[in-house]
């Protein structure tokens, strides 16, 4: 057994096709195949389940890969912890975020990329629960977007202010939102909102119930460009996590903020607390830290000048 067998079977268990696995580790499909075999004989037990296709892998076979993951996962730490010794960090940044949850990173990728011109990023538009399995099996180093307390307290965290929600809009909705609208203000308004099911429309639906609103979108969608789209066109009007750069930086689109209780989830940017957590991991808090920290230090200096 070696740490190539592993890793196919770490990339057969991502792709989930034995061609695509093989192309991701650059090699052959029967390559692959006759390596991943090979490993099966040597651990005498099956692996993965075959029929004219991969069909998913065994109950030992998920035992296996699950060890195999948080081997390659030291095996890549260590190489990184050598760079790092060197004053280096190299390597490739995975992060997972959720769409709505609106993050702009910018800052942070910029400064990281500034301070080590060797790392490159890799960004997800994931659901928090693909972000949270993807910290456990080890495809991430960073997840963003709206989590429950009690997952936050399991992972490293650096949680953002309460946001609120905000209502965006194009010109042509200008006169009829009140400077701070309820929901009431909103309920005859064609709105744009995420599809059922999402967390952050499960919580719009919940809120506007109690107040005896049924919402009924104009347009559900769950791609953020589809709903930009719509708004800046004048289709309606959308829901949004106060703060969206997304929306704000689009021509004549303005943002009023809305009265309505903060979400049971909380904002946060993640990363695994344990031994497993990635170099790559560290050193992308610590940078988001001090960019937190510089942008609530500006909003300081100006309320003071205000």
């Amino acid at each position: 057994m070696d740490l190539k067998q592993l890793n196919y079977l770490c990339a057969l268990a991502q792709e989930r096709h034995f061609g695509r696995a093989a192309e991701t580790c650059h090699i052959t499909q029967p390559t692959l195949s006759m390596r991943l075999k090979q490993l099966e004989t040597e651990l005498g037990v099956l692996l993965i389940r075959r029929g004219k296709q991969f069909e998913g892998f065994t109950p030992e076979g998920e035992r296996v890969l699950a060890q195999a993951r948080v081997l390659l996962s030291h095996y890549h730490n260590l190489k990184l912890e050598v760079e790092a010794m060197k004053g280096s960090l190299t390597g490739t940044v995975r992060l997972g975020l959720v769409p709505l949850s609106c993050m702009d990173l910018s800052p942070i990728l910029a400064r990281l990329h500034q301070r080590y011109p060797n790392l490159t990023f890799e960004i997800n538009d994931m659901t928090a629960d693909d972000i949270l399995q993807g910290l456990e099996d080890n495809s991430l180093d960073i997840g963003g977007g709206f989590f429950e307390a009690e997952e936050l307290a399991k992972l490293n965290s650096l949680a953002l202010p309460e946001q609120g929600v905000a209502v965006a809009f194009g010109p042509s909705w200008q006169t009829r939102i009140p400077e701070v609208p309820t929901a009431a203000d909103l309920a005859e308004l064609p709105l744009c909102l995420p599809k059922a099911g999402m967390y952050f429309r499960r919580y719009l639906d919940t809120m506007f119930a109690q107040q005896g609103i049924t919402l009924q979108p104009v347009l559900s969608s769950n791609s953020v460009y589809r709903l930009m789209r719509a708004v800046h066109s004048g289709l309606g009007c959308a829901l949004i996590p106060t703060g969206s750069v997304l929306f704000t930086e689009l021509s004549g689109v303005e943002t009023r903020p809305l009265a309505l209780p903060a979400m049971a989830r909380i904002g946060a940017l993640v990363m695994r607390n344990d031994a497993q957590a990635s170099v790559l991991a560290k050193g992308f808090f610590e940078v988001a830290k001090e960019c937190w920290q510089l942008a609530e230090s500006d909003d300081k200096n100006d309320e003071a000048v205000l």
